[in-house]
């Protein structure tokens, strides 16, 4: 006796099959990132261009999001609407160049950053007032320093044009407001952190750059405070990047130092309270133009 076979309309086999597609549908939507289901609105952009520390600036401004190489070369093409007398005819220096992310959000998140560490390094120097006291001058100038308003967080990467036209990481989208500063080559390296300041002086102290100087042999020409690191001195070379250079004669290793870097000499002998500061220092000295 044979087995009757159930009948399936061809409707049903429709319906059943729109149902399985539709929840396909709904599954896939629902598992999408808030970015990708709702793609970001385009802003325009603006990116302020300096050079050094002139006054005179050049504004940039596209409807939408431009690559950084475009950037550069609408900077290079008006470049001398910036230039001064004392900088003609000087070749830019991309390794010292800086650009900033410098929207609402990024000024405020730096101004944060400094108003904390400010409190930090103000408190440190009241503690040492009496014990340090020429430690706390120095952090009391240090602070100062620290606090002067940023342009917005700095992008690290490359600026060299070369690289930014040739490799992709170097090259990213920019939205938004940025901020570019292009410099032409300094000829003294900086000097700050746990040193005795002369009379009068800022939080840093500028030598000469010397070809081949290491960090030691700058060091020989300051007079450190006696909670400096003597072993080890931070190095934030003109990209932002941050290097820890070996001086002691136990440990001295040759490595070479660029015009317009910055030597950071660290706090030793800190309170518990301030364990982390000089990663905090490094940090915003990093974020600094020279």
């Amino acid at each position: 006796m044979k087995a009757l076979m159930p009948t399936v309309s061809i409707q049903a086999v429709l319906k059943r099959t729109a149902l399985i597609l539709l929840a396909l549908i709904l599954n896939a939507s629902l598992s999408l990132s808030p970015a990708m289901a709702m793609p970001a609105e385009i802003a325009p952009t603006s990116v302020r261009v300096q050079l050094n520390s002139a006054e005179k600036e050049l504004q940039l401004r596209y409807p939408a999001t431009v690559r950084l190489d475009q950037v550069q070369q609408d900077a290079l093409a008006n470049v001398s609407l910036m230039t001064t007398s004392d900088m003609a005819g000087q070749p830019l220096y991309w390794i010292g160049s800086s650009l900033w992310k410098a929207d609402h959000r990024a000024k405020q998140a730096i101004a944060l950053q400094q108003q904390t560490l400010d409190k930090q390094i103000r408190a440190l120097a009241d503690h040492w007032r009496h014990s340090r006291p020429a430690a706390g001058e120095t952090l009391n100038e240090l602070a100062q320093h620290l606090a002067s308003p940023l342009p917005g967080e700095r992008i690290f990467l490359s600026l060299d044009k070369d690289r930014v036209r040739i490799v992709p990481e170097n090259n990213p989208a920019l939205n938004g407001a940025f901020v570019l500063r292009l410099t032409t080559r300094p000829n003294t390296v900086k000097v700050t952190g746990a040193l005795k300041l002369p009379t009068g002086n800022t939080a840093d102290i500028s030598l000469p750059w010397q070809e081949r100087q290491d960090a030691a042999g700058y060091l020989k020409q300051v007079q450190m405070l006696s909670v400096a690191n003597r072993d080890y001195v931070w190095v934030i070379q003109p990209d932002g990047k941050a290097e820890q250079h070996s001086i002691a004669y136990w440990n001295r290793q040759h490595k070479d130092i660029a015009p317009g870097a910055t030597l950071y000499l660290a706090f030793t002998d800190l309170p518990e309270s301030a364990k982390s500061l000089n990663a905090q220092i490094i940090h915003l000295l990093s974020q600094r133009p020279f």
